[in-house]
Parts: structure tokens; C-alpha cells; sequence
């Protein structure tokens, strides 16, 4: 019996990373999809990463997020306000998160351990796996809901009499959980595809979206009450300090909509070519994407409810309102078409914002017996788990949801952000696969606590605020304002603390033999160091590179001041 165990035990445990690949990490700190991505494996270029947004930007998720705005009473202008602000911040955030995993080829759970330390990480990489999990399960379910818009397409009454067997208080019903589970089913062959391969879905479906988003835009203009009507799009109207609070509050949800995609970045920018393909083009896109979807979401829901009378915040509800009231051939093709481009968009967004950074986690948590792949199967079994039917019920849970973990995903991009810029964009990958007592990110007992505290100063912040969302009772109006400045209040707080910390402690960026003094920005990676000092690499036999050192121990190695002032730049 023991060594049947023993035997199944050996069979599911990942690969080492092979010997024409540049082993760095051994043991419980890496597997092959820890590993540096590789030259051959960078397959994403300058175009990859814009086209990405594109395609998430122009899906359902920025569409119904601006849309909600409107539909919980913010006016047309102070929602568009909230989604400028919103996507900049956004852009900004983006391209900082992206540098360091295209810079040095790494993905979050290894980039976390220069922030975090060693054991430090494994907290935080946790906390995103399950915000991964959560996104996948609403992604999951509006791609049923979609499913359902091309169903009634396809079979007419047939589809629309589909006796629901289920109670009103499940907030689903029969058609969308049979749905849901389709939809399910057909992402799963998607998740045994490596992110090296994937990138071809993210630039198709980020060519076709904007047609296809600007041609609802297009029918809602002409069918509804037209761009005229954008100021009957609200049920009331802020001034003065109430709309300061309110425009806060949409760049909160703008922000709690992009959380994901902003934390998941390195995942995918670790396999860009170059450094670039991660750069400004990629933050213009984010912005540029953003700001259109939502105003074309903002004028249609507007358009509509000008015309219909009610804001339909969600795309399959306004899908289902336009078969409703023009049930024709060319209704029903148009709408089937829009409908399948929608949830071929909810399938790239799903794996690029959350199965494949999920998968990233699970190798970082479990690196013995967990790869991308198995991560990604993993997620979408416990996608199903998180009932995201519950969070979607209405336009107010589905903003307080985006709004709750605003507070704690914010600190977590301040504070890898500040650190790599503190650090002058110098990160040495040996030492993120060395758990020695002395290596260079071991910190203290393997954590930076110093890092968990700004975290939990930025996340305290918030708490209060998001007590008064689900408890209004139990907090005062100054809590229930701060939470409005969420993302917002703690990434700033997080990251400013951190900052201040960072240099009263006066961590080391170097492992002890190769400190530099007067090291010029980003020094690690110029000239095709990848993260490595000279001499750290050496071409063994067959042209194989060999990692000689992993961050030098102190004690053995003598420091020589000659050799670091030859280093310095």
C-alpha cells in the first residue's frame, strides 16, 4: 500500500525545468512554469498585450460596469468623469505592474517574494487566487447568460418555454444554470493550452469586439431615443460635496472591475520579448479602450432608457429588450451574432484575468505538484463553487462585490509597484529561488513584515467602509466616504508608507558581494543580463547555461570593493 502511494505520489509531481532551459530554482521553489520564461517562449510582441485590452475593454464586463453607473443613479457626465479618472489611474497601474515580469521573464507568485519574501508571498498569492476564482465564476456566467440571448436566437418559444424548475429566490433559473454549465464545458479545453499559445484568442477577439461593440452602439442611437436623451440616463443628481463622493465612488468600481487584470499582469507580460512590448502602447490602449467602451455603454443604456424607459445595465438584459420588441429574422441574426462575439470576448478575458494567473498561483503555492495547466483545470472546477449568480442578482451587490476587494488587492499593486521602483528596477532572479537565512529576499524569517504592515495600514483604511456596505447602520458617513475612495485611499497609503519604510530600513538590492553603489536604473537586465550578475552564468557542456551562483552567502565570499566599483554605473 505504502508504495502504491508512493508511486502515484511520483506520478503527478511536475517536471524540473529540463536541461536546454536555464535552471535557476531547485526544489519546493520552482518547477519548469517557475521558471525565467525563456527566449523561445516569449511569443508575445509589441501588438499582444494592446490587443488584450482591446478585448477585454470591449466585452461585457466594461460594457455592463459603465452601464451600472448610470442604472444606480450617477448622472451620464459624472459617471463618463469616473471612467476617465478610473481608466488612468488604470493605465498607469498597468504598465507598472507589467515592467518587472517583462523585464526579468518572472510571474507574480516569484515577483511577490522580492515584495513579500519567500513565505511572505504565499499569503498574497493566495488572496489573488481567489479573487481569481471569484472573476472566473461571473465570467463563467455571463458568457451563460449570453448563451441563453443566442439560444432564444436559435429555437424561438421553444427556448423562451423552457420550464424553470427552480425557486426565485436562487437568482437563476433552469435555461442559465444549463447554460452556465455549457459555457463551462467549452472553456474547459482552453485551460490545457499554455499562455505561450494563447495570445492568438486575446489578438483576434481584440479586432473583432470594437466592430462589433460599435455597431450595438450604432442600433441603440438609431433605435432609441439617440445621444439627445444621455441626461434622462439618471434617477438623480449630486452637487457640490455629494458629487466629489460620487464621481470617488465610480472610479472605485472602475477600479474594482480592472483589480484583476491589474494584479495578473507580470503573468502575461513574462512572456513579451522585450521589455517595451509591456510599455506606454500598452497603458494608451487600456486608456483608449476604456474610456470609448464606457461611453458607448453609457450613451446606449442611455439611448435605450430614453426610449424604453428603463436602464438596462446589463448587455444580455438590453440584448433580450431589443428580441423583445423586434422579433424578426434580422433582429435574431444580429443579436445571435453579437451575442456569440460577446462570449467568445468573456472566454479570452477568463483565461488571460483569471485562469492563467490562477494557474501561475498554484505553482507558486504548490510548485511539487501543480503546473499552469493543472491550475487552470483547477480554477474552473471551483469557478462553479462561487455561486456568482448570488453576486450578480442586482446592479448594487454587483458594485459593492467590485468595491469589496478594491480595498485589499490596491496595497498589493502599491507596494510591488513602489518596491521595484525603490529597488531601481533591480531585481536579482537567483536569489527569488534561494531560501537560505542570508539570501538577499529572505528579509526576516522569510517575510518583509515591513511590507505586511504597510499592506495592513493601507487595508485598515478601508475596513470600516466595507462593514457600512453589507451593515450601513454600523458605521458613520466618514466611513462609508472613505470606502468610496478605495482602490484610490489605499494603494496611496499602502505605497507611501512602504516608500517611507523602504528607506528608514535601507533594504538590500543586492546580495552581499555584488553591492553597487551608484547603480544605474534597471542595471540587471541591460545587456542581456536577465537578472543575473556577470559570472553568475557560465555555458556548461552542449552549450547549456549553468546558474553558478544563487545569491553569494555571507562568509563566502570576501568582499572586493575593486570588483564593485568595476560594476558601478
Amino acid at each position: 500500500m505504502a508504495g502504491t502511494l508512493r508511486r502515484f505520489i511520483e506520478s503527478i509531481q511536475t517536471e524540473e525545468a529540463p536541461e536546454d532551459h536555464q535552471a535557476v530554482g531547485k526544489g519546493r521553489w520552482s518547477n519548469k512554469d517557475l521558471e525565467p520564461t525563456n527566449p523561445e517562449e516569449r511569443t508575445w510582441t509589441w501588438f499582444n498585450l494592446p490587443l488584450y485590452w482591446f478585448s477585454v475593454a470591449f466585452g461585457a464586463t466594461g460594457w455592463n460596469v459603465a452601464a451600472s453607473l448610470v442604472a444606480t443613479g450617477l448622472t451620464w457626465d459624472q459617471a463618463f468623469i469616473s471612467c476617465c479618472l478610473g481608466s488612468f489611474i488604470a493605465a498607469a497601474a498597468v504598465t507598472g505592474m507589467a515592467r518587472p515580469g517583462a523585464t526579468y521573464h518572472i510571474g507574480f507568485p516569484v515577483l511577490a517574494r522580492s515584495a513579500f519574501g519567500m513565505y511572505g508571498s504565499y499569503f498574497f498569492i493566495f488572496l489573488r487566487a481567489v479573487v481569481c476564482i471569484i472573476w472566473y465564476g461571473i465570467q463563467t456566467y455571463y458568457g451563460a447568460n449570453l448563451m441563453s440571448l443566442m439560444f432564444r436566437c436559435m429555437f424561438g418559444y421553444r427556448w423562451v418555454d423552457f420550464a424553470n424548475a427552480l425557486p426565485a429566490g436562487a437568482d437563476v433559473t433552469s435555461k442559465q444554470l444549463l447554460c452556465f454549465f455549457i459555457v463551462w464545458l467549452l472553456e474547459l479545453p482552453f485551460c490545457f493550452i499554455h499562455p505561450t499559445k494563447i495570445h492568438w484568442l486575446f489578438s483576434i477577439k481584440g479586432v473583432i469586439m470594437p466592430f462589433v461593440t460599435f455597431g450595438l452602439f450604432g442600433w441603440c442611437m438609431s433605435h432609441g431615443a439617440g445621444i439627445s436623451s444621455i441626461n434622462l440616463a439618471t434617477g438623480s443628481s449630486s452637487d457640490g460635496g455629494k458629487l466629489g463622493w460620487a464621481v470617488m465612488d465610480g472610479i472605485n468600481v472602475i477600479m474594482g472591475s480592472l483589480s484583476p487584470m491589474l494584479v495578473n499582469q507580470p503573468d502575461l507580460a513574462r512572456y513579451c520579448k522585450k521589455p517595451r512590448d509591456a510599455g506606454w502602447p500598452q497603458g494608451a490602449a487600456v486608456f483608449g479602450s476604456k474610456v470609448i467602451v464606457f461611453f458607448l455603454g453609457l450613451a446606449s443604456t442611455a439611448s435605450i432608457q430614453g426610449a424604453w424607459g428603463t436602464a438596462y445595465w446589463n448587455i444580455w438584459d438590453l440584448l433580450e429588450a431589443i428580441l423583445d420588441r423586434n422579433w424578426n429574422p434580422a433582429s435574431r441574426c444580429a443579436v445571435w451574432i453579437v451575442s456569440f462575439s460577446f462570449l467568445l470576448s468573456q472566454f479570452g478575458t477568463n483565461f488571460g484575468g483569471n485562469s492563467i494567473p490562477f494557474g501561475a498561483d498554484m505553482t507558486g503555492l504548490f510548485p511539487r505538484f501543480l503546473t499552469i495547466r493543472r491550475g487552470q483545470i483547477l480554477c474552473a472546477v471551483l469557478g462553479i463553487a462561487v455561486v456568482p449568480w448570488k453576486l450578480l442578482a442586482n446592479a448594487s451587490a454587483f458594485l459593492s462585490f467590485l468595491g469589496s476587494y478594491n480595498i485589499f488587492m490596491a496595497p498589493l499593486c502599491a507596494i510591488i509597484i513602489i518596491d521595484y521602483i525603490s529597488r531601481k528596477g533591480n531585481i536579482h532572479v537567483p536569489s527569488l529561488y534561494n531560501a537560505s537565512k542570508t539570501s538577499l529576499y529572505w528579509f526576516s524569517s522569510g517575510t518583509n513584515w515591513f511590507a505586511v504592515l504597510a499592506w495592513i495600514t493601507g487595508v485598515a483604511l478601508g475596513l470600516p467602509g466595507l462593514v457600512g456596505e453589507y451593515q450601513p447602520q454600523a458605521v458613520n458617513e466618514a466611513a462609508k466616504n472613505m470606502f468610496k475612495m478605495g482602490w484610490v485611499l489605499t494603494c496611496a497609503v499602502a505605497g507611501v508608507v512602504y516608500f517611507v519604510l523602504f528607506r528608514v530600513v535601507k533594504f538590500r538590492v543586492f546580495p552581499v558581494g555584488y553591492e553597487i553603489l551608484g547603480v544605474s536604473w534597471e542595471y540587471l537586465c541591460k545587456e542581456g543580463r536577465d537578472g543575473f550578475f556577470d559570472g553568475e552564468r557560465e555555458e556548461g557542456e552542449d552549450g547549456v547555461a549553468v546558474v553558478v551562483s544563487e545569491g553569494v552567502p555571507k562568509g563566502e565570499l570576501e568582499y572586493d570593493k575593486e570588483k564593485s566599483a568595476s560594476l558601478s554605473v
